[in-house]
């Protein structure tokens, strides 16, 4: 594994092409960004609320509109692509076991910040090594790159996570 990568280092999505998903639970889809023709498509799917972390509020205030459209529950949370915090990932889970939250589409620009996110939430909520939610992840579909992305963040994360406790 290499140090260089970034936390950002997957390919961006094009405009047109299907919408880049990563179904990790029967409740739980991980997706790059949903265009105007999937909101329908993911409510007629059974899903009921969308996570949105882009940081852009104008294009959130349009992501909601269509997806309310859709008939979709919609949350936006702009938390950072880098510097992840302990605070992000409880609120993350809060949100993802709150019942009136069902089926959850968490979604950012290119998938990798949510699948970071899930990582972690797994680690941190749920006890799991790095190697199972790594495991889970690899099953959903997301590649040794990818994995290697994730594994230099949570290094990351893990790192600043331990110096704050040591000061």
């Amino acid at each position: 594994m290499s140090n260089e990568l970034s936390c950002g280092a997957l390919q961006d999505q094009t405009e047109h092409a299907a919408l880049r998903s990563y179904a990790v639970t029967p409740e739980m889809l991980l997706a790059a960004q949903p265009q105007v023709a999937d909101w329908a498509r993911l409510a007629a799917e059974g899903y009921a609320t969308v996570l949105n972390l882009r940081s852009d509020p104008e294009r959130a205030a349009e992501q909601q509109r269509n997806a309310e459209a859709a008939g979709l529950r919609y949350l936006h949370r702009p938390w950072p692509a880098y510097q992840l915090e302990r605070e992000h990932i409880d609120e993350l889970a809060a949100i993802i076991e709150a019942p009136a939250t069902g089926r959850l589409v968490f979604h950012c620009r290119s998938a990798t910040r949510v699948g970071l996110m899930w990582l972690l939430y797994r680690q941190l909520h749920y006890g799991w090594t790095r190697e199972q939610a790594e495991a889970e992840l690899r099953a959903a579909g997301y590649d040794d790159d990818s994995l290697d992305t994730f594994g230099f963040c949570a290094d990351d994360y893990f790192e600043r996570a331990t110096e704050a406790v040591a000061e």
